[in-house]
């Protein structure tokens, strides 16, 4: 399968998905958030990997790690190898911010979803470290994204969220006095980018640079792979 990844200019932020919104995944969201399904879980998880695989090629790429790729097969082929090697580099890491739920939510649950996710993301991504940096919380209430349309998205999710400052002082130590490091928002589901948007302006508050954003699903507009 090719890929190519989207940079969805309204946001200024590149966002990766794993697959294509569906039906199908509405189904494995639902029951990896709803009823705590462990092989959904890992359905989604797998394509976060992916996700974040096509980011990582993506950085490296942008930086001019890996040279700019020529007509000839053995060209492309030395491309892809470096452009593998360098994904591998163990000195750099990874920094993911899960997006959160409502406090309501997680207490039914029993667990918070994203965070779950990128717990399971950190500890079977083996290419690189990742580290997991819990910051972001509701400011206020708001409601279920399910069912509104886009500009009802965007009003509820405006300003909805905000730093802990805690976790922003621990930002500031592991990452910020680094200089070889990724830094992405996570979350399952991608359909308006209104959360990400949300996400990306509280930790612009606290100057915490973002990457980009991984999504296990994107509808069409930020879908990643095709």
């Amino acid at each position: 399968m090719s890929s190519e990844p989207i940079n969805f200019q309204n946001l200024g932020t590149p966002i990766y998905a794993g697959a294509r919104y569906s039906p199908e995944m509405t189904r494995i969201v639902l029951a990896a958030k709803e009823d705590n399904d462990k092989n959904a879980r890992k359905v989604l998880v797998g394509f976060l990997k992916s996700a974040l695989q096509l980011a990582l090629i993506s950085q490296i790429q942008t930086s001019g790690i890996t040279e700019s790729s020529e007509s000839s097969e053995s060209s492309d082929s030395s491309e892809l190898k470096n452009s593998k090697k360098n994904i591998s580099d163990t000195s750099s890491t990874i920094y993911v911010i899960p997006i959160p739920s409502r406090a309501s939510a997680n207490r039914v649950r029993g667990f918070k979803h994203s965070l779950v996710l990128a717990q399971v993301l950190a500890t079977t991504f083996t290419s690189r470290k990742i580290i997991i940096i819990d910051c972001l919380i509701l400011s206020r209430r708001v409601r279920d994204q399910a069912g509104l349309n886009l500009s009802a998205r965007n009003k509820n999710m405006a300003g909805a969220y905000k730093l802990q400052f805690s976790s922003t002082q621990r930002i500031y130590e592991h990452i910020l006095s680094r200089g070889n490091h990724e830094i992405y928002i996570l979350d399952d589901l991608v359909t308006t980018g209104a959360t990400i948007a949300a996400a990306k302006l509280a930790l612009a508050s606290g100057k915490i640079p973002v990457s980009g954003a991984l999504a296990s699903c994107a509808t069409p507009g930020f879908y990643a792979l095709r």
